[in-house]
């Protein structure tokens, strides 16, 4: 039978679980260690192996199931609460690769956005697994959050976002182990407003963690592509400009001027990936990637990689407005042809010629060509326009009439005379 806790604080939207499992030790007055310890470990597992700082990263499942059963939330709801339940869309996978270096490979250098795939170096990675820093977790909170309820999301414990989506400020580092806030790193840690790029991008970030897609200017895409778009273009950001074409150079510098750090954030030497990175080199890098993205979607600067459709609008195509004509009346026309040959024909003999010769082409009788002749000047072709009289073709075959008729046999019925 259950024994589910009376007292059970739901999760908060993006919270880690380190900082969730605090908060419900806190109502009983126990530590978080006492309480996994004694109502959290699978039965005949060693205690002494699941510890605070193992929660955001990969716990044991029966760790989980379990406080899925003491408090009623869904497990798979606390298990996208760590780094494990992200797998395989913020990071390809925890365990060993298949291939040293592999993992590097398929992240970052599968696709581009700045550049066509090609133009950066190819670097073996051992060992490297996407957005976790190697110092271990980061230590970062809203300043207006905490004031009113101490907690961490997942994202920011690693070096992925720089603000709080909430209050659109940027997060401070905090002192304290895991899921705990003790106090300010810096002691003057103050509210600072985080750019409208920088905000953006994170409100991106957060939707792909929360609902599994990121709404890009072309389409939806699942998040995956966008942790992947993201990381991708954080390492081309840090290539070396000697590597670099006139235009590429060009690109690249106004990126970083328009954040107002140097060229790949200053650093100078040899480049180690993004997770290696102290902080406020990582800061900088995010700043750079979200201006970046910002300056691609305006238009400011031309994307080329694999991944720059996604980050572009859709073309805008003028609807025609012109009316739509309806299908030839094939039959008008001809009757518009024929009125238009009779006129010209009244003045002109050789006109009238023609048509006499068009209107009899199909017969070789002599009857024929004389009733056509009159029915032309019946209608107003002046007689001495018109030939008298035409020899009928060689071996031609006659064509019998009725000698009685008086209507025309190859005049249209709306110009026929009665």
């Amino acid at each position: 039978m259950t024994r589910r806790w009376p007292l059970h604080p739901p999760p908060r939207e993006g919270e880690a679980l380190s900082s969730w499992v605090t908060r419900l030790a806190k109502p009983y007055g126990m530590t978080v260690e006492e309480l996994l310890r004694h109502d959290v470990a699978p039965p005949g597992t060693d205690t002494t192996s699941l510890t605070r700082a193992d929660l955001d990263l990969d716990p044991p499942a029966g760790a989980l199931l379990i406080l899925a059963d003491r408090t009623g939330v869904p497990l798979g709801d606390i298990r996208r609460m760590t780094i494990a339940g992200q797998v395989p869309w913020l990071l390809d996978t925890l365990g060993p690769e298949p291939e040293p270096g592999v993992g590097f490979e398929t992240y970052v250098h599968q696709d581009s956005l700045l550049w066509a795939t090609g133009l950066r170096d190819r670097r073996p990675v051992p060992g490297w697994r996407a957005w976790l820093p190697t110092a271990g977790p980061m230590r970062r909170a809203c300043p207006l959050c905490v004031a009113t309820a101490p907690f961490f999301t997942l994202a920011s414990q690693l070096p992925l976002t720089l603000s709080c989506t909430e209050h659109g400020c940027h997060l401070a580092p905090t002192l304290g182990a895991a899921g705990i806030f003790l106090g300010w790193e810096e002691a003057n840690t103050r509210t600072t407003p985080a750019s409208a790029a920088v905000r953006a991008m994170d409100v991106r970030t957060h939707q792909g963690l929360s609902t599994g897609a990121v709404t890009l200017p072309r389409r939806a895409v699942h998040v995956g592509v966008w942790f992947r778009l993201l990381r991708t273009l954080i390492d081309e950001l840090s290539t070396p400009v000697s590597k670099m074409d006139a235009h590429s150079r060009r690109t690249l510098e106004h990126i970083w001027h328009s954040t107002g750090h140097p060229v790949r954030a200053g650093i100078v030497g040899a480049w180690r990936p993004y997770e290696d990175l102290a902080w406020p080199h990582q800061q900088k890098f995010l700043k750079a990637a979200a201006t970046a993205v910002h300056l691609i979607e305006t238009g400011e600067i031309a994307a080329h990689g694999t991944l720059a459709p996604l980050l572009t609008p859709e073309p805008s195509v003028p609807a025609d407005t012109r009316a739509v004509p309806g299908p030839d009346d094939h039959w008008q026309k001809a009757k518009d042809a024929l009125h238009e040959a009779i006129a010209l024909a009244r003045d002109d003999p050789a006109a009238a010629r023609k048509l006499l010769t068009v209107l009899t082409a199909w017969t070789d009788s002599e009857a024929a060509f004389v009733r056509a002749r009159a029915d032309l000047i019946a209608l107003g072709i002046p007689h001495d326009n018109l030939p008298l009289t035409r020899l009928p073709r060689r071996g031609a075959r006659e064509t019998q009439l009725n000698p009685t008729s008086t209507v025309p046999y190859w005049l249209p019925r709306a110009l026929r005379v009665t």
